[in-house]
């Protein structure tokens, strides 16, 4: 299943004591038929000391402690990517600082294929989860879907794009935990219909520093990168920064002004992002081009109800009625029918507001 490089690489990485910098300086000279540290003995052994330095080689070349490693993470559904593999994602590979081993679980056949990240903060509108929902299902017809975990635009995105299995989670932490733990069940979806993916080996629990560190990951696996809600300090604000140092595509979703959610997207978009109120918008940068499906099942009342949202944005329900002709009561079966297909959103208050195709 594995070269012996491989072997190496994920080996040395599951190694307690050695720093990301000194992994990064060692295991790419990992390779061959064999375990060595020979050559690297004077640096760990300054990194490390004398002892801990013996602990860590004897670990490292012990064919009983491979054999473990390797049977834990085969009972755990875990596959292993390492950097000098073939099946490692090319874009992520030219980066500066490029994972050394992606852990695995899920459809690994995803890395290879053409992806673009979707993020937002956790406190996304519900008219913005909406609209993410809408929009990352119809990227995951062109790309494969990228994003976090997080509730809000981050869980959106991913719900979004597993109606084609085109979707990719990555994790800031070990897949022995889950966090958030209200995410669980949408992190069992990706990983059976899609890929889910991390850096760290599966004990490795979640900490601060490892989330910033993972959006370099989103944002370099990735042609480009829509953010679709950011408060003016946001975690997707760090992912689009690390795609525009990558020299990718960056896009936002358009605010009210004023709203808290939108003043990092509409920071982006006065700072050169594009500005993306559909998939069209996110296409014609690429040259790509996708005639989208109009509103052929809506009719008689819904179509009517529909069109008037859109001409109007939102309507509070009684309003909606009275323009419509109707008794709220007549209109309740209405709006639920149109929420089921996706065509509109409840904003609280009783607002409804269209979702634009």
């Amino acid at each position: 299943m594995y070269g012996e490089r491989e072997i190496n690489l994920i080996t040395f990485c599951s190694l307690d004591g050695v720093s990301d910098t000194l992994k990064y300086k060692l295991a790419a000279e990992l390779a061959g038929d064999k375990p060595d540290l020979k050559k690297f003995e004077s640096l760990l052994i300054k990194s490390l000391a004398p002892c801990e330095y013996n602990k860590l080689k004897a670990q490292y070349c012990d064919a009983d402690f491979r054999k473990k490693l390797f049977e834990n993470l085969d009972k755990k559904g875990i596959s292993c990517v390492a950097v000098c593999s073939e099946n490692y994602p090319k874009l992520l590979k030219q980066t500066a600082d490029p994972p050394l081993v992606l852990y695995c679980k899920g459809n690994t056949a995803l890395l290879k294929t053409k992806c673009f990240a979707v993020v937002g903060s956790r406190r996304c509108p519900v008219k913005t989860v909406a609209e993410t929902k809408k929009i990352a299902g119809e990227l995951s017809e062109v790309f494969t879907v990228v994003s976090g975990i997080a509730e809000g635009g981050d869980a959106a995105a991913l719900e979004g794009a597993l109606k084609t299995g085109k979707v990719i989670s990555v994790l800031a932490y070990g897949f022995d935990y889950i966090y958030p733990a209200m995410n669980a069940q949408l992190l069992r979806r990706v990983e059976a219909e899609g890929l889910a993916i991390t850096e760290y080996p599966p004990d490795t629990p979640p900490k601060n520093y490892q989330f910033p560190a993972r959006n370099r990951i989103i944002a370099g696996t990735c042609l480009g990168t829509l953010v679709v809600s950011a408060a003016k300090k946001s975690g997707a604000l760090i992912t689009a920064d690390i795609a525009r140092q990558y020299d990718r595509e960056i896009f936002a979703f358009p605010h009210s002004i004023g709203a808290p959610a939108g003043e990092g997207c509409n920071a982006l978009i006065k700072d050169g992002a594009h500005l993306a109120e559909n998939i069209l918008d996110i296409l014609k940068p690429f040259g790509l081009d996708l005639t989208l499906p109009k509103g052929t099942d809506l009719a008689g009342d819904e179509l009517e109800a529909y069109e008037l949202l859109c001409e109007e944005g939102d309507l509070f329900m009684p309003v909606l009625a009275e323009r419509l002709g109707k008794q709220v009561y007549q209109i309740l079966t209405v709006v639920s029918k149109l929420e089921l297909k996706g065509r509109v959103v409840r904003l609280g208050g009783n607002v409804i507001s269209a979702i634009k195709q």
